[in-house]
């Protein structure tokens, strides 16, 4: 079970990892397509398909997995305080396996709408260029996914009430 939680959680930093990658990319390429037009009155081609079609999407999605590993996502917690203890849990882990059934469900819709993407080999038009826009549909299905594997390899932590094992990067 250590080892796939420690799997869990290095894939969750890693996809979210990309999703810093996909900030930093957009704040550069829109920088320098600012200065570009400002200076030469010259602008980058395809940088509002490119803002929109990927850098949006993983900085959207892809750290979804790592908000539900860090469980920093919503929560009112405004009841908790008059619940005793194992009803706090038997909520935690309730609320843990809603979860993993909305983001399964919606990881098994967004993949038949990537694979549909994949088979036309959809694209956008830029300046006369058709370019690419179906590998970002696979984002959502893998971000879903791994939501969902966050928050069913938690569960037995949850259920037993004990930490999960030290010395994940996780916590950082």
């Amino acid at each position: 079970m250590d080892a796939l939680y420690r799997l869990t959680n290095r894939a969750a930093v890693g996809l979210a990892l990309l999703g810093t990658l996909g900030i930093l990319l957009m704040v550069i390429h829109i920088t320098l397509d600012v200065v570009l037009r400002a200076t030469l009155s010259v602008s980058i081609p395809a940088t509002v398909e490119l803002v929109t079609r990927y850098y949006l999407i993983t900085l959207a999605l892809l750290p979804l997995g790592w908000v539900e590993w860090r469980r920093e996502m919503i929560a009112v917690e405004a009841l908790e305080g008059l619940m005793k203890p194992w009803l706090v849990r038997l909520s935690d882990v309730l609320v843990s396996l809603l979860s993993a059934a909305v983001y399964a469900v919606l990881a098994v819709a967004t993949w038949g709408k990537a694979m549909e993407q994949y088979d036309i080999g959809a694209y956008v038009m830029s300046l006369n260029f058709p370019m690419p826009v179906w590998p970002t549909y696979f984002a959502l299905p893998a971000a879903f996914a791994l939501a969902a594997v966050v928050c069913v390899v938690r569960l037995p932590f949850l259920l037993r009430d004990t930490a999960p094992p030290s010395g994940t990067p996780d916590e950082r």
